[in-house]
């Protein structure tokens, strides 16, 4: 077809897909499916009453053109809070939630449907929505600004895929605003970029000789990989979470090794979560290599296929498949990852058991996920749930199993940090007698750095002794979990400046810091080391997001009182109370009476800290 043949025009597009639709379709697809038909129904009569057209959908997606701008916006809210109300009906079987995106573009007409940036866009927007959400384009932003009775909320420049646009959301209400970095790219001047390459290339640390004030990152010259989220080829029937404990599976047999850095779980399903490409991931994650597979099972049959890209390049310099039965599925993966590991020339040093080859089945990893999933509430019923799937899976795998003993450790260490012991003395005896035999097990190097916390804790309560299984943790897994338990241990004996360069090591093999779990422990070491300029640079690009912890905004709200800016900073320490900012919190975790004492005079100007 010519150009000239080509029929184009300017549409606002809106885009809106179901959160979390293939895991609601593996529970229950008849109830899903009977959800969907309704919320769509709710969605056609609103496109009806704003004068828009429904012009595609694909299962759980809905594509809908409107010469108005404001009505598209009308929609889409009025959408999203009749869905809410839906959600709270009793007779809901499934609440489906959904994200939404605007934009106005051009578009080319093909029949009844339409094609282009303008589409593709609307459809970026939608994935950059947070649940519940609705985020425009910059031009649908102009457009409706003034028209309508919204607060909108400016997330700058984004880049996903090959689109970039200025994005703004719809604030529906306050728990939704957040910060996101922009995505703008930073150029290098060439000096500059001739000293990074000759830093990777020897693997030296950064160290500032003239500025002491600024702490110390470290930069690998080894291969950084990502396995990106494993693709669930099978039928509906397979079982459930099976994408993440493969995930997992082939995270754990790579990471054995010494000559490559394999990124965490949780950096691996942000990729996915944000639609990154490889150009993304290589340049946002400094990533080198992307590990994609899928599996497709057939009874007791599966078939494993794999491919190693480069993530500069965006092309796949290795592929393989393997054939096996479900129960060899970890020799599967340790063998496709041996033969991965050879294309990169990483010497096939041997290495410990991985968790997955531990604990035997893939049922048996997903349900030690699901645990893991319930400590990590850091809740007393949280870790009951955690203790019940621990003790069900003791029961297919042995109560002397190394993981168990370990995981069994963790139950008790969180109980005793949170002081929920009964028996304090003897927790702590059950404690050391558990890690003792993890100790000598094949999992040695993957909880060093739990008994260097322990250690310091609760036994010996030696700084040597603990820094000295910190050393031994980072040198043999140099894993995220190491650097942070290495990080906890210096931090406790107030060794500030080493315990900032773990935390970030920690963060440069999970860069998006799911939770926020290491930055948490960062900043209160940057504010003992007295770097308040490294608190405001690490805080100041995501102290909006909906879920910071208390005690990051208490310290940003620090950093603003030494700027002089009471009005920012009261407004954050108000935040900081209002999820439970307090003393007994500071002063039990983080800071000792006189450096509390200073903290609290500090904040006394715009408010106190009970």
């Amino acid at each position: 077809m010519s150009q000239k043949e080509i029929d184009r025009k300017v549409a606002i597009i809106l885009a809106t897909d179901v959160v979390n639709y293939s895991k609601h379709m593996e529970k229950n697809e008849a109830e899903t499916v009977k959800n969907l038909r309704a919320c769509e129904s709710i969605l056609k009569k609103l496109i009806k009453q704003h004068q828009g057209r429904l012009f595609n959908t694909g299962g759980d997606s809905f594509f809908v053109e409107f010469s108005s701008a404001v009505e598209a916006v009308e929609c889409a809210v009025t959408f999203q809070k009749q869905i809410g109300e839906r959600n709270k009906g009793e007779k809901v079987t499934v609440p489906l939630q959904f994200r939404i995106g605007v934009n106005m573009g051009d578009v080319i007409k093909e029949k009844s449907n339409l094609l282009g940036d303008g589409v593709n866009i609307a459809a970026r927007l939608e994935a950059l929505a947070q649940t519940n959400g609705v985020t425009l384009s910059k031009n649908i932003y102009d457009l409706v600004k003034t028209k309508t009775s919204y607060s909108y909320n400016d997330l700058g420049i984004q880049k996903i895929k090959k689109n970039e646009f200025h994005a703004y959301d719809i604030l529906l209400e306050p728990s939704q605003k957040r910060k996101l970095k922009s995505q703008k790219p930073k150029s290098l001047t060439l000096a500059a970029a001739a000293v990074l390459s000759i830093c990777a290339i020897l693997g030296v640390f950064f160290v500032n000789q003239t500025d002491q004030s600024k702490p110390t990152a470290q930069i690998s010259s080894l291969n950084t990989i990502l396995v990106y989220p494993f693709k669930n080829n099978s039928s509906t029937d397979a079982k459930d979470n099976l994408s993440e404990a493969l995930t997992e599976s082939m995270i754990g047999s790579l990471s054995k090794f010494k000559g490559i850095k394999i990124l965490s779980s949780s950096t691996s399903f942000y990729a996915k979560e944000n639609n990154l490409d490889s150009t993304e991931i290589s340049e946002e994650l400094g990533v080198n290599y992307i590990v994609r597979g899928s599996i497709q099972t057939f009874g007791n049959e599966s078939r494993i296929n794999l491919e190693l890209n480069d993530a500069k390049k965006d092309t796949v310099v290795w592929s393989n498949n393997i054939d096996f039965e479900i129960s060899d599925i970890f020799k599967a993966q340790d063998k496709m990852g041996n033969e991965i590991l050879n294309y990169l020339q990483v010497d096939l040093v041997t290495g410990h058991r991985t968790y997955a080859e531990t604990l035997g089945t893939i049922e048996n990893l997903t349900m030690s996920l699901n645990a893991r999933n319930e400590w990590r509430k850091f809740t007393l019923e949280g870790n009951e749930k955690f203790n019940q799937l621990i003790d069900e899976l003791a029961e297919r795998i042995g109560d002397n199993n190394p993981y168990i003993q370990m995981s069994r450790g963790w139950s008790i260490y969180q109980k005793l940090r949170a002081g929920w012991s009964k028996n304090r003395d003897s927790d702590i005896a059950k404690l050391d007698e558990l890690l003792d035999k993890v100790l000598a097990s094949d999992l040695r190097d993957r909880v060093l750095h739990f008994k260097a916390m322990v250690e310091l804790t609760f036994l010996s309560k030696d700084c040597e002794i603990a820094k000295e299984f910190a050393r031994q943790a980072v040198e043999l897994a140099s894993s995220s979990d190491a650097y942070t338990g290495a990080g906890f241990v210096y931090f406790m004996c107030k060794e500030y400046d080493l315990a900032i360069d773990s935390y970030q090591n920690g963060l440069i093999l999970t860069p998006n810091d799911n939770g926020w779990f290491i930055t948490r422990y960062l900043v209160p070491s940057m504010y003992r080391a007295g770097y308040y300029d490294q608190i405001k640079e690490v805080l100041t690009p995501i102290i909006d997001a909906t879920d910071m912890p208390a005690n990051l905004l208490g310290y940003y709200a620090f950093v603003k009182v030494n700027e002089e800016e009471n009005e920012t900073a009261k407004e954050y320490l108000d935040k900081a109370k209002s999820k439970g900012l307090s003393k007994k919190y500071l002063t039990r975790y983080e800071m000792d009476e006189p450096t509390f004492k200073d903290f609290a005079s500090a904040l006394n100007t715009v408010g106190d800290i009970p």
